[in-house]
């Protein structure tokens, strides 16, 4: 069996990151500027953080305030906004530290996310998972994010690791996080920012430029940085048993991708995707409404995926949606400065108590 997560941006900001764009669009317009057609830009995108949600959308838009005579200028904004938003990311990308209590937590994020289903969901994805091959799951992570806070949770350190067993109440599963991919790249290595494709750019003439095009468009981008990821992550969905989706919000940017989900779906007939999905809180009196929030999500997603109307009935039975979930609810601590690991560093404050208090001292005296 395999299982294919898609993380987004939610899962940093699950952890009390600070990783939104409307976050990084108050450092980036206090930051000074040089070149005129960044601080012409920070004065525009000043006023109106409100209509720039999605960054990337926005600066294919954008793109129509130049033209071939002063693509150099687009080109220019598009690298000072990626190396501050790198610059940015990295100061909230610090060091910490997870509890053993909350590796666990998100283990079981991994591994047991049916549990945040309802039972009536849960008992009908054991029905499709039944039909899936082989008693190890091999979890393979696509992350959307340029911040290492995966690899920190989960101690990644390229190999695989185990993360216990799991049971749909009939059969056993060996689990193993088998492969971490970042498909967009890190902060310091092959950050790729832009839209999904060419068609994204406004301006006619820098949408035929090669200039313009691979230094905008993710998918040119990413053939270019020749590191074959994208080929992998798309292995990783079309051998995938489940896709769960988290963290994301479907935008037209990674279109390529929805794309490649839906056809995934299309084409096996007991795979099931789960797309977790954060809403405003529905009152738990009213409950059974989370039903029509959790049709529209769906439906975006097919929209997305452009599948037919004649399929998407037949899908929409295979896609399970959580909402508001838990899973990854995990709490960072602060990071140490000392090296020590969190048992060390309790028996060593154990016993600075003790000199602290004078036991040591009372001790031996007794002992006498």
């Amino acid at each position: 069996m395999n299982t294919a997560f898609l993380l987004g941006n939610g899962f940093d900001l699950n952890l009390g990151l600070k990783t939104s764009y409307r976050d990084f669009y108050k450092y980036y317009c206090e930051l000074g500027s040089v070149e005129s057609a960044v601080a012409k830009f920070k004065g525009m995108l000043s006023e109106n953080f409100d209509n720039w949600s999605d960054l990337e959308v926005e600066l294919g838009k954008y793109s129509r305030f130049f033209n071939k005579d002063n693509e150099n200028q687009f080109v220019k904004l598009l690298y000072d906004i990626q190396d501050n938003l790198a610059d940015y990311l990295d100061k909230q990308d610090t060091s910490f530290n997870v509890s053993d209590v909350d590796k666990m937590k998100a283990y079981d994020g991994l591994t047991k996310f049916e549990n945040f289903f309802t039972p009536r969901e849960r008992q009908e994805y054991y029905a499709h998972k039944r039909f899936y091959s082989g008693k190890i799951n091999n979890i393979n992570i696509i992350s959307f994010n340029y911040t290492k806070t995966f690899e920190k949770i989960y101690d990644w350190k390229g190999k695989s690791i185990a993360l216990g067993n799991s049971s749909d109440g009939i059969n056993s599963y060996i689990n193993n996080l088998a492969s971490f991919e970042h498909i967009h790249g890190t902060t310091d290595l092959n950050m790729i920012m832009g839209v999904n494709d060419a068609t994204q750019i406004a301006n006619d003439e820098l949408r035929r430029s090669l200039h313009t095009v691979r230094s905008i468009v993710k998918t040119e981008m990413n053939v270019n940085a020749g590191t074959l990821r994208d080929n992998r992550c798309r292995d990783y969905i079309s051998q995938a048993d489940v896709v769960c989706i988290y963290g994301m919000s479907m935008g037209e940017t990674d279109s390529v991708w929805w794309e490649l989900v839906g056809k995934w779906l299309l084409e096996k007939p007991h795979a099931t995707l789960v797309i977790f999905s954060k809403v405003e809180e529905i009152s738990a009196r009213r409950s059974y409404l989370a039903t029509n929030i959790k049709e529209e999500v769906k439906n975006k997603f097919l929209t997305q995926a452009k599948i037919e109307d004649k399929h998407r009935s037949l899908l929409a039975k295979r896609i399970f949606v959580s909402l508001n979930s838990k899973m990854f609810d995990i709490k960072l601590l602060p990071p140490n400065k000392d090296g020590y690991g969190d048992a060390a560093r309790t028996a060593i404050k154990f016993v600075e108590d003790m000199e602290k208090n004078n036991y040591a001292n009372n001790i031996v005296r007794i002992n006498k």
